[in-house]
């Protein structure tokens, strides 16, 4: 069998993770078309019958088998490159930590302009979540195991909602109703200028993100479970030792897939709960579980195809799509805001789901085609390139030496 760690190009590269980044991208378009990238989906009447039901089928499974599972394998991967670099500067005898930590800060500021622009920016969260994972990078992986568990099942939310109970003041507040709040906001993203949208994002969105990824949902605190599983599987070098992990990595997926589907035939049991109850709780380490879960069986989908040589050739510009997914990720959202907004476009209207993802499978076609021509004549793609320039307040070499 060829090992996966094997597949690497001449800067030691792990090409496997650049494919499984590429199809994460991949993923997260999709999903996002779904939601109109933030705009909500609207009610459009199909023009014939055949759409309506490809809308349905479609829907289907996006919310069973995409939706909220790539979301999870991107954030796994961002434990995993910061493992990645935190060791390969060990072994040069460099504490990358203080770097590091810049380099979070610029992130910080690029998510902050792209936040400006697409509401369901993650990068400014990956920012802030970044900096307390600099702190555990040499906790012991005991610790980092029961942290990652707590946060991922849904601890953190149990948490807050003990302590909401204890605000009785909270009962008598007047909170802005769920659907008039969304209808406000559809009425911004689709009817509304350009300019309003960059004030609503950079103020009232940004609120409600930090609210979303902290607050009463704690979304954050489960992308920082996944930050630390991926910087645990740095840590056990799972891609270097492939042929040694592959048989466990296969009897946990089987285990995983029986799971899940058990968990989705519980579900439907749970009793249901306004938010901010106990009982609504019970819903998270389930709705978890079942993300958790789908996300490992495709992780172990993507490394047992691409570990086929046949497959690996025809993955080769989703590789490169990868190498840039930082660019790719923000400019899909950049497109994606421009078909489905009142400035811009304005399709929202005249695509249901089906065509919605149609749309963005075909530009994320010509995202992958760039991107291999792109990666064949400079080093890294364009936010990688100013981003590793910040980093290291020098600009760095761009353009790949002719042969």
């Amino acid at each position: 069998m060829q090992k996966t760690a094997n597949q690497a190009g001449t800067n030691n590269r792990i090409t496997v993770i650049d494919a499984m980044r590429g199809i994460t991208l991949i993923g997260i378009c999709a999903t996002h078309a779904l939601q109109h990238f933030g705009a909500f989906p609207s009610n459009t009447q199909p023009p014939f019958p055949l759409i309506g039901t490809m809308d349905d089928i479609t829907s289907w499974i996006l919310q069973y088998l995409v939706m909220g599972k790539f979301f999870i394998i991107f954030s796994f991967l961002f434990g995993l490159s910061f493992f990645i670099q935190m060791d390969s500067a060990a072994k040069k005898g460099i504490d990358f930590r203080g770097r590091f930590l810049w380099r979070l800060t610029l992130l910080f500021l690029i998510g902050l302009v792209h936040s400006a622009i697409f509401r369901n920016d993650i990068l400014i969260i990956y920012a802030v979540l970044g900096f307390p994972l600099v702190l555990m990078y040499r906790w012991s992986s005991k610790w980092l195991i029961t942290i990652a568990l707590f946060f991922v099942l849904g601890g953190a939310q149990l948490t807050y909602i003990g302590y909401q109970t204890l605000r009785t003041e909270m009962a008598t507040q007047q909170i802005e109703r769920p659907a008039e709040r969304r209808a406000r906001w559809q009425d911004i993203f689709l009817h509304q200028s350009f300019k309003a949208n960059l004030e609503h994002n950079t103020t009232e969105q940004l609120s409600f993100k930090f609210n979303f990824q902290f607050g009463e949902y704690g979304r954050g605190y489960m992308t920082m479970g996944f930050f630390i599983l991926g910087l645990l599987t740095g840590r056990v070098r799972l891609f270097q030792n492939m042929d040694k992990y592959r048989r466990n990595l296969l009897n946990a997926a089987c285990l995983s897939l029986v799971a899940v589907l058990l968990l989705y035939a519980i579900k439907p049991l749970l009793p249901p709960g306004e938010k901010l109850t106990f009982i609504a709780w019970l819903a998270i380490p389930v709705d978890s579980l079942i993300n958790l879960l789908s996300a490992y069986l495709w992780f172990v989908l993507i490394i047992e195809l691409y570990n086929r040589k046949s497959v690996q050739q025809r993955l080769g510009k989703i590789v490169s799509y990868g190498r840039m997914g930082l660019t790719n990720y923000i400019l899909q959202s950049i497109l994606g805001v421009f078909i489905f907004y009142g400035y811009g476009l304005g399709l929202h209207h005249q695509l249901g789901t089906f065509l919605s993802i149609i749309v963005c499978l075909c530009y994320t076609v010509v995202q992958i085609q760039l991107s291999d021509i792109w990666l064949k004549r400079f080093r890294y793609g364009p936010v990688e390139w100013l981003w590793r320039s910040g980093t290291y307040l020098k600009w760095q070499p761009l353009r790949l030496e002719k042969r």
